[in-house]
């Protein structure tokens, strides 16, 4: 479970503070799935650094699986993030990698042995494929389409397509959080 009380988040600026995050109180329950949407610059980004501790709160706590990731040491910290997932807006997959190698890379480089490896990220993957049957079965042509052009958006893409598709995009951006 992930739980957050009274998040805030304040930035120094040239023209006084910038509260970035004020009061955000949430919990999400294991085995749920949250997309966080909103404008640029709306907090999105903060507020999934703030979970995993990578931006450490101004003021409040956040309690992931019974520990307060607040209170952690940085050592502490690291340990701690080894059980927690996130996917970040530009979440830079190797193109020249599986799924499967691309979920298994952060597990190598922390020695994990591949016999573990692989009880993680299968259940992984066939949650995700599990995930995208039921939304491609439930969906309309009209959503279906919109999906597609949705993730096809997260790919890398050479320098000029990408430059064209930031223009037509709207300014809406999405980080997600999940509980385990």
């Amino acid at each position: 479970m992930i739980q957050l009380s009274h998040i805030e988040k304040t930035y120094d600026s040239p023209s006084g503070p910038v509260k970035a995050l004020k009061g955000i109180d949430l919990t999400i329950e294991r085995g749920e799935i949250f997309g966080i949407i909103g404008l640029s610059g709306a907090g999105k980004s903060t507020l999934i650094r703030c979970i995993n501790m990578l931006e450490r709160p101004t003021a409040g706590k956040v309690i992931v699986d019974g520990q307060d990731m607040t209170a952690m040491s940085e050592k502490e910290l690291r340990k701690a993030r080894k059980n927690i997932g996130m996917i970040f807006q530009h979440f830079n997959l190797l193109s020249s990698a599986t799924v499967y190698d691309n979920i298994a890379f952060p597990l190598r480089l922390s020695h994990t042995p591949e016999a573990e490896i692989k009880k993680k990220v299968l259940p992984l993957l066939e949650l995700v494929s599990s995930l995208a049957a039921r939304s491609s079965a439930s969906a309309s042509p009209a959503h279906s389409r919109a999906s597609r052009k949705s993730c096809s958006a997260t790919r890398r893409q050479a320098p000029s397509t990408r430059r064209r598709r930031a223009r037509s995009s709207s300014s809406s951006r999405t980080s997600t959080a999940s509980s385990r």
